[in-house]
């Protein structure tokens, strides 16, 4: 497999997909619509700007290009979004998967990979496998969820290769969604003293660099196993960190001191108070794991240069 097209692939993980995979030798077409504000990655072989739900484009992509494999990570990512905007996420989350599977199918694409999230799985104590129960408890987990639904059906119907990467939380310098780090490091300023609001303090989640997450989901591209029409592998660390200790480890690695305020208007009503991710089956499956530890990621954060 040396052409592959990738989704969404000039934001944060897609570009670092890109990157990787011409690093490698290897050949990529990148649709994407530039919503999320990053340029086109300046490596890929082929450019298009265009919308996920376009048939027309989807069409002529799929019949000039005649990629191996499809990596799908084009999506609505921003929970705020998703949950004031519902039918605008599903449209473009679940229906826009749909075109893209069912031009797959049109040009015999043979093997596609889809990014879902490790916010499908139910709340539970300890680490969770692919095997854990799912409870999608947000307008996106619901979209992730039916993604995985869309391409176990398309991964069945004749020679075909699906796969599920379940992706946890991600953190690299050029995040543009208002996730965590960036909220905090906007919140540090330039103070040497800086007083931080945040809601939650105390949820623990699974953090890996978007550098590990690129190469996990290349991993899945190039899975070996023909046999297998479909199968849903975690991509995470298999270590958890609360909000308060990724806030005091931001500041002292920039060695800042903070006050964490915890902000009654920033609280989640609900909010899950851990998601640890069990990344043995992808270790032996595919021999991937984390290579960057959270030290080591938000060094990664804050000084980006080493990025891919």
């Amino acid at each position: 497999m040396n052409r592959l097209l990738v989704t969404g692939g000039a934001g944060m993980i897609g570009r670092r997909v890109v990157a990787q995979w011409t690093q490698a030798g290897g050949d990529v077409a990148v649709l994407d619509n530039l919503s999320s504000g990053l340029p086109m990655p300046p490596s890929a072989n082929l450019a298009i700007v265009g919308d996920l739900r376009d048939e027309t484009t989807l069409n002529e992509v799929l019949r000039d290009y005649r990629p191996h494999a499809i990596l799908h990570l084009a999506a609505i990512h921003h929970i705020p979004t998703c949950e004031n905007r519902r039918s605008h996420c599903l449209e473009v989350n679940v229906v826009g998967t749909e075109r893209l599977l069912a031009a797959a199918s049109e040009h015999g694409v043979p093997r596609v990979v889809i990014a879902s999230s490790g916010a499908v799985y139910g709340w539970h104590s300890g680490a969770l496998s692919e095997q854990s129960s799912l409870a999608p408890g947000d307008n996106y987990a619901l979209s992730k969820y039916c993604n995985e639904q869309q391409l176990g059906f398309w991964s069945r119907q004749g020679r075909r290769v699906g796969r599920v990467a379940r992706i946890f939380n991600t953190v690299g310098h050029d995040d543009p969604n208002a996730h965590l780090i960036p909220d905090v490091l906007a919140q540090l300023g330039d103070a040497n003293v800086a007083q931080i609001r945040l809601g939650n303090l105390a949820p623990r989640r699974d953090y890996l660099h978007a550098d590990d997450v690129a190469s996990g989901l290349i991993a899945l591209v190039q899975d070996p196993r023909s046999d297998v029409n479909f199968d849903i592998l975690n991509l995470c660390s298999g270590v958890e960190h609360s909000v308060e200790q990724l806030v005091q480890r931001l500041a002292a690695l920039l060695g800042r001191e903070v006050e964490i305020l915890m902000d009654p208007d920033r609280q989640r009503r609900v909010d899950r108070p851990s998601q640890l991710g069990d990344p043995g089956h992808t270790w032996a499956t595919l021999g991937w794991r984390a290579r960057l530890d959270f030290d080591q990621a938000l060094r990664r954060v804050l000084s980006p240069d080493g990025d891919t």
